[in-house]
């Protein structure tokens, strides 16, 4: 059990067909609203390029942040909140929460299941 998430980084993963303009905005929108929250910063992770011969119209281009000091307790939860109500407004599929090894996936609109793994995550690092 965690009582402090040090980092937890976040990929944004757009709906299909996004141009990488329209993901640019999406990509500062988001950043603009974790900047938000209680936390030290919030980084954008530059990858490389696409392997060469790779289609751009056939791959999914993500953004990825390291968002840095989150405060124990609600902390994740409400970065949780925050997302889910990003991807509504915004109608985008889904942001990947990664906290050391383990991954969950957000959605604007939760199933079930989904629900229930955000729940185990959150038990799972204090957040129960």
């Amino acid at each position: 059990m965690t009582d402090h998430a040090d980092s937890i980084e976040l990929t944004l993963v757009p709906v299909n067909g996004t141009d990488r303009a329209v993901l640019d905005r999406l990509t500062c929108s988001l950043e603009h609203e974790l900047r938000r929250l209680r936390i030290e910063s919030v980084q954008r992770r530059h990858r490389g390029s696409s392997p060469s011969g790779e289609h751009s119209a056939r791959r999914v281009d993500t953004r990825e942040f390291v968002v840095r000091g989150l405060l124990s307790g609600s902390g994740v939860r409400e970065m949780v909140a925050l997302v889910q109500s990003w991807l509504r407004r915004h109608d985008q599929d889904s942001v990947i929460l990664r906290l050391g090894t383990e991954s969950v996936e957000i959605t604007g609109s939760p199933t079930r299941k989904a629900h229930q793994l955000l729940k185990d995550f959150y038990r799972r690092h204090g957040e129960g």
